[in-house]
C-alpha cells in the first residue's frame, strides 16, 4: 500500500502588534503545543509570524517584504501536521476543555480568526530542518558516502513564502501542473529556494475554529467554565472536514527561501524571466480566479521531524 501524505491543519488569525502579544503567544503557545502533542496522531508543527508581503506578487504598493513594526494587525499561522483528519478531529474532541482554556486567554490579542482549514500535500520538495552546527557532520557523511550533499533548511534562517491561489472549477488538475512545473523551474535556476509544498485545501475544521454551536457560542466562559464539546455539525469525531471546502477550490503555495531579499527576488523571476514567465503565465495565472497573493513569514517555534513523513 502506497504511504501516504500527512495532512496539515493551518489555523489562521490576525493579531494586535504589540509586545504583549507576543509575550502572550511564547507562554502559551508551547503549553498549546505539550497539549496538541498528547495524541498520537500528531507529527509536528511549525508556528509562523507575518513579516511582510511581497509587493510585485500582491500588486499593492503599499505592501513590503519587511513590515514587522509596521503592519498591524499582522497575521499568525500555525501549521498543525498529523496522520490524517480523524487524528486532527479527535485530538480536538479529547482535549477540548484544555484547548479551550488556553485559546481563550488569548483572545485578548485576537483580531480575526481563529480559522482552520485542512490541506492535502499535493507535491512536495522540503528539506530537512538543521542547525548550523549539524551542517559539518551531514556535510562529512555524504562525503564519505560519496553522495550529494543533502538540501537542508537551516532552522533560524528561513523565509516562508505563501501563495494563496483560488482556482477555477474543473482547472485544478492543470493549476496542479502548472504550478509544480513553475516550482521546479525556480528551484533549478532561482538562488536561494530551499523547498517548497503545494496544499489544496479539503475543508475546515469546526472546532479547530471555533465554531460552536449556539448556546455554546454565547456562553461568555472566557475559559472559567467551558462550554460542552459541540458544534453545528454536532459532537462526533469527524473523518472528514465537516466545513466543506471553499468554492473555487483553495490551493496554497508554500516556499521556503534563505533571507527575505532572495524571496523578493526569487518569486519575481516569475514575472521577469521569459522562459518562466510562459510556464507561469499559461500553467498558474491562466487558471486563477483570485490571486496569487503572497504573504511572508519567519518561524517562531516549530518541530519539524514531520517533513520526515512526506512522499516525493
Amino acid at each position: 500500500m502506497a504511504k501516504s501524505n500527512p495532512i496539515i491543519a493551518i489555523n489562521t488569525s490576525k493579531i494586535v502588534n504589540r509586545p504583549e502579544s507576543y509575550e502572550t503567544m511564547m507562554k502559551v503557545g508551547p503549553r498549546v503545543c505539550i497539549t496538541t502533542a498528547s495524541h498520537p496522531g500528531f507529527l509536528g508543527f511549525e508556528q509562523l509570524i507575518q513579516t511582510g508581503i511581497h509587493p510585485m506578487a500582491g500588486r499593492y504598493g503599499g505592501g513590503a517584504v519587511d513590515m514587522r513594526e509596521t503592519l498591524n494587525p499582522i497575521g499568525m499561522f500555525q501549521y498543525t501536521v498529523w496522520k490524517d483528519v480523524h487524528s486532527h478531529e479527535e485530538m480536538h474532541h479529547d482535549n477540548f476543555r484544555e484547548i479551550y482554556k488556553l485559546c481563550s486567554s488569548c483572545l485578548d490579542m485576537v483580531v480575526e480568526g481563529p480559522w482552520e482549514p485542512l490541506y492535502e500535500v499535493v507535491e512536495s520538495d522540503l528539506p530537512q530542518i538543521m542547525s548550523m552546527s549539524d551542517v559539518p557532520q551531514v556535510m562529512g557523511e555524504a562525503f564519505a558516502k560519496n553522495e550529494p550533499v543533502p538540501k537542508v533548511a537551516l532552522a533560524a534562517q528561513r523565509t516562508v513564502a505563501l501563495g494563496d491561489h483560488w482556482v477555477m472549477h474543473g482547472h485544478e488538475e492543470d493549476f496542479e501542473k502548472g504550478a509544480i512545473e513553475t516550482i521546479k523551474k525556480m528551484k533549478q535556476d532561482v538562488p536561494g529556494m530551499v523547498g517548497w509544498m503545494v496544499l489544496k485545501q479539503l475543508g475546515v475544521s469546526a472546532i479547530g475554529s471555533f465554531q460552536l454551536d449556539p448556546e455554546g457560542m454565547l456562553k461568555a466562559t472566557l475559559g472559567a467554565n467551558p462550554p460542552e464539546y459541540n458544534t453545528n455539525y454536532g459532537d462526533e469525531v469527524h473523518d472528514k472536514p465537516p466545513i466543506p471546502a471553499q468554492t473555487p477550490s483553495q490551493y496554497f503555495v508554500h516556499m521556503e527561501w534563505e533571507p527575505p531579499a532572495y524571496a523578493h527576488m526569487g518569486i519575481g523571476y516569475a514575472m521577469v524571466d521569459y522562459e518562466l514567465r510562459q510556464i507561469h503565465n499559461n500553467g498558474v495565472l491562466a487558471h486563477l480566479d483570485r490571486g496569487p497573493y503572497y504573504q511572508f513569514f519567519a518561524p517562531m517555534m516549530e518541530q519539524g521531524l514531520w517533513r520526515r513523513h512526506l512522499t516525493h
